[in-house]
């Protein structure tokens, strides 16, 4: 699902974003990483052209794969302590679905548009919703029990809209969770 943020790329078809609009996001997180004094290695430059290049969300393994086709032959230690570099850094960001490992993806400081999650527990599809969703929730939390909710960790599960349509039609639902 594409970006609705102010400054967020145009997505194709493909999910990817068009090669000119990569390489800005790519050249925004190069400048953020010189202006912190922070190296700009291959391994750093390849994920993020990986996660400038798709608007999925990739387990470290997923973008150790696609970096190996941009730089053939790195050692994945190097592309996962890219990746965290990058996290501490907040070029990139993580969410924890309920299963599987976290998944990562270009953080708003480069997209400009700030987002949750939610996850399919039958499907498994992870897609963007709007980062003010839950606004009314962590306000009243916040005012009744002190609760700081940080719901940008964690992906809301549920029932996509295909699943939950399917179910309603009686395929009988029992599928596991992807």
């Amino acid at each position: 699902m594409p970006d609705q943020g102010p400054g967020s790329a145009q997505r194709t078809a493909a999910g990817g974003r068009r090669g000119e609009e990569d390489n800005a996001l790519v050249a925004a997180g190069i400048a953020r990483l010189r202006a912190r004094g922070e190296r700009v290695t291959p391994a750093r430059r390849a994920v993020l052209r990986v996660l400038a290049e798709t608007s999925e969300h990739l387990s470290a393994e997923e973008v150790l794969a696609r970096a190996d086709e941009i730089v053939p032959g790195m050692h994945r230690t190097t592309v996962y302590r890219a990746v965290e570099s990058l996290g501490e850094v907040g070029l990139i960001t993580h969410v924890h679905p309920a299963h599987g490992p976290a998944v990562y993806h270009l953080a708003a400081a480069l997209t400009g548009g700030a987002h949750l999650h939610t996850r399919c527990r039958r499907c498994g599809e992870i897609a963007d919703v709007p980062a003010d969703l839950l606004d009314d929730v962590a306000a009243r939390l916040a005012a009744t029990v002190g609760f700081r909710l940080q719901p940008d960790h964690a992906a809301l599960t549920g029932l996509c809209r295909s699943c939950a349509d399917a179910r309603a039609a009686g395929d009988g639902g029992a599928a596991a969770p992807a």
